[in-house]
């Protein structure tokens, strides 16, 4: 039995899609009226998805797909439902605010707020040669920090999957 307190929902391609297509992803919680919420997707490029949702409302308005999964409205269980869209069709699409799919762009926001954070702590500790200690320490120029910061910027700009290689 699944209930409200279920945390995430796991999706894996077993099969490969048609080129040109993937699974778009909804979610219903059960209720009188059904109300498919859309997740996220899955593609033969992206075999699998995690989406967080416990935070997903029970009531929530959801995308007007009524029984579009062939199941009567109520029931006792959550209900997944996946639909084979062309990839062009599920890009149109917008997922519920609180399911939480890990995509490409909250990753680059996350390396670019971790970025920020590692420079700015570096950077409280900066001191000029003069007040430099003759110790067993080893010492990087702030601007060698600085010069290594833009350029994995930019790598992470160009191409969010650079360090997979």
């Amino acid at each position: 039995t699944v209930t409200s307190n279920a945390l995430h929902v796991v999706v894996f391609v077993t099969e490969p899609f048609p080129e040109g297509y993937g699974g778009a992803i909804y979610f219903n919680w059960p209720n009188p009226d059904p109300t498919w919420q859309y997740l996220g997707f899955i593609s033969n490029n992206k075999p699998s998805a995690i989406f967080k949702a416990s935070q997903l409302k029970t009531g929530a308005s959801g995308s007007g797909l009524g029984s579009m999964f062939g199941v009567s409205a109520g029931g006792s269980q959550p209900q997944l439902g996946i639909s084979a869209l062309k990839l062009d069709e599920i890009e149109q699409l917008t997922a519920a605010n609180d399911s939480s799919a890990l995509t490409i762009s909250s990753n680059v926001q996350f390396v670019q707020t971790m970025l920020d954070n590692l420079y700015n702590y570096l950077s409280s500790f900066a001191v000029t040669q003069q007040q430099m200690s003759a110790s067993s320490e080893h010492w990087v120029k702030l601007s060698t920090v600085n010069q290594w910061y833009e350029r994995f910027k930019t790598r992470m700009t160009n191409n969010p999957n650079f360090w997979k290689k």
